[in-house]
């Protein structure tokens, strides 16, 4: 198989301690030495960055590029593995021309370069009709894929990247990651677990469940378990005796876990009937409903707070399935999960001495709003503590 070498036209320069070189490269040749590394999951393992290439935003640049004057003056990013070298004009130049070897006839995986940026503009100038249209580039050369997503992230922070792309991205602990994304990445990494792990003794309840990238088929919206994380996650740490997740050790993370799966475990035991016919369309329970779930974790959350009440002060204290599963039963018989509505309370009759009528709200007309579904996990929240004896019973009404 015969070795091709493209010289690209380059300055270098020194960025923080890093080799950078900008220059000029032929546009045709750029997918013959540079691969796109489009985001892939193989299980509980995410790899690579991209996102599909846009067949219309390629065909747009193309017809641009076809145009009468047209000229691309946006940067393509491309890093390189070791194999480029830079050969200098004159001996200590920072003028001269990037090396890269290529096999014309091998697979695109081998191929020395990655497109971090510019894969619609690559494509659309390759599809033009052009025989020669010089792009303005910007490379580095790692072997480090780190390096190559952390350019990645940088230049698309501004952009909408995909759920998948986002997740991907904030479940990688070795790039730096702005707060925005940072936020995202504890309750992502626990959703994960739940959903491929297997820390709870044999019974993973929401193993397989959790629909990803990784389990298209699942049934459970991933966002509702994050946000079933983010809610609860104060006062499970505080149940381990840790201030915050960033001091997590592996062990103690195992804990946090385990606490979650006890409750989940508990809830496909209470509500056996329910879980066995979960579905992804919830024809005949409403159990794994967002607002189920969102309802879930303020009743988990106070739970805990319940079962931490007589326990001594800077100790760890693991409520168990059978401690969940007493809760639960306290207000199984009230909840509502395999009707086609739920009851929240009393419409006050407009007419003096009228009756007051019930208040319920069908299940499909639950809207995705913190509004509403606080609404419902402030009903069940009721429930349980009027069960507890906490509160008193009493009508809710709304206007």
């Amino acid at each position: 198989m015969e070795k091709i070498i493209l010289r690209i036209q380059v300055i270098k320069k020194l960025v923080n301690g890093v080799e950078v070189f900008s220059g000029w490269v032929e546009g045709k040749k750029v997918r013959d030495v540079a691969k796109i590394v489009h985001i892939t999951r193989e299980g509980k393992y995410i790899h690579g960055y991209q996102r599909s290439e846009l067949p219309k935003h390629i065909e747009s640049i193309k017809d641009y590029v076809e145009s009468p004057k047209s000229a691309i003056l946006a940067n393509l990013v491309i890093g390189f593995n070791k194999s480029v070298t830079f050969t200098p004009l004159e001996e200590g130049s920072e003028f001269g021309h990037l090396e890269v070897p290529y096999y014309p006839e091998g697979p695109s995986m081998e191929l020395p370069g990655a497109i971090v940026d510019g894969q619609q503009r690559s494509g659309g100038i390759k599809n033009s009709f052009h025989e020669s249209y010089p792009l303005p580039v910007s490379i580095f050369i790692s072997e480090d894929e780190n390096d190559y997503i952390q350019q990645f992230l940088i230049l698309n922070l501004g952009k909408p990247l995909t759920s998948v792309q986002l997740n991907a991205l904030a479940l990688n602990d070795n790039i730096y990651k702005p707060p925005a994304l940072a936020v995202k990445a504890f309750p992502l990494s626990i959703s994960e677990e739940l959903g491929f792990g297997d820390n709870s003794n044999g019974r993973p309840p929401l193993k397989g469940l959790i629909k990803s990238n990784g389990n298209p088929q699942g049934k459970i919206a991933e966002s509702s378990i994050t946000e079933f994380v983010s809610n609860v996650e104060r006062m499970i740490l505080k149940s381990i005796n840790i201030r915050v997740h960033q001091e997590l050790t592996k062990e103690s993370k195992k804990l946090f876990v385990q606490i979650i799966n006890n409750f989940w475990i508990a809830i496909t035991d209470v509500f056996k009937h329910e879980w066995e016919n979960i579905s992804k369309s919830m024809k005949d329970t409403y159990i794994i409903h967002g607002t189920s779930i969102f309802g879930f974790s303020f009743l988990c959350r106070h739970m805990i707070r319940v079962f931490l009440e007589d326990k001594p002060k800077g100790e760890v204290h693991i409520p168990s399935i059978e401690f969940f599963m007493q809760e639960l039963k306290l207000i199984a018989h009230k909840c509502h999960f395999s009707k086609t509505s739920w009851n929240l309370g009393l419409i006050k009759s407009d007419e003096e001495g009228g009756e007051d009528i019930k208040f319920s709200r069908r299940w499909h007309d639950f809207q995705n709003t913190t509004s509403e579904k606080q609404l419902f996990a402030g009903n069940l929240l009721k429930i349980y503590e009027v069960e507890k004896g906490f509160k008193t019973d009493h009508d809710v009404y709304f206007s």
